[in-house]
């Protein structure tokens, strides 16, 4: 196993242990976190939630999530299809991964979606079209990170949306308008990005993501 893949199994263990006491924590638990990753179903996984978002077991490129953000009531409302995963834009750059070509690849007009932890299509299809059912638009947390292609117009791009609640994970301190959720992440690796295991949750130095949520 890979120091990624140990470090992400301790921390599963750990958000299901503690689950019920961080779900004792919140004051509100409808509320819907659109991310770019996987991060969204991991914190709803802490605190012992259903996962109310369609962004949940999957992942957008940087360029695509910006675009998706840019009209996510439009993307959120059409209808979504599929790609062979050899006809992606990204196939050269996925390819790297060996699970290319084991999960769907979804398209929504002009914009990308990898349902990486999906089995199907139709599996993907029918979570994504109940879960944008669910998206309370007045309690949302917006969350992006410096994977998958992302620079820093990407960051800053993120950065001018106009969402109230707006989180950014990175090792990069770049020059940028930066706000109270753009935490710069720390982590013992030479991975030129935050890896999954390094997204933090909960209340920890970096956020107090219980605050948050009982906050919007």
């Amino acid at each position: 196993m890979t120091y990624e893949g140990l470090r992400l199994k301790l921390l599963k263990q750990y958000r299901i242990r503690f689950a019920k006491s961080r779900h004792k924590q919140l004051e509100n638990t409808d509320f819907t976190i659109i991310s770019n990753n996987c991060w969204g179903g991991m914190v709803y996984e802490s605190y012992d939630l259903p996962k109310e978002s369609p962004t949940v077991g999957m992942f957008f490129m940087a360029d695509e999530y910006i675009r998706f953000l840019g009209d996510i009531k439009g993307y959120t409302s059409k209808a979504l299809t599929f790609i062979p995963p050899e006809q992606s834009r990204y196939a050269d750059e996925l390819r790297k991964d060996k699970r290319f070509g084991s999960y769907p690849i979804g398209v929504i007009d002009d914009v990308e979606i990898a349902f990486l932890h999906y089995h199907s299509e139709q599996e993907a299809k029918e979570k994504w079209e109940r879960r944008c059912a669910r998206i309370n638009w007045d309690r949302l947390i917006v969350k992006f990170n410096d994977q998958n292609g992302c620079t820093e117009e990407h960051a800053r791009a993120f950065s001018e949306m106009p969402f109230e609640n707006k989180l950014f994970f990175t090792i990069h301190n770049w020059p940028i308008p930066q706000w109270g959720g753009y935490c710069v992440i720390r982590q013992h690796t030479h991975d030129d990005c935050v890896t999954a295991s390094h997204e933090p949750f909960g209340r920890n130095r970096y956020i107090d993501l219980t605050k948050m949520i009982n906050e919007i």
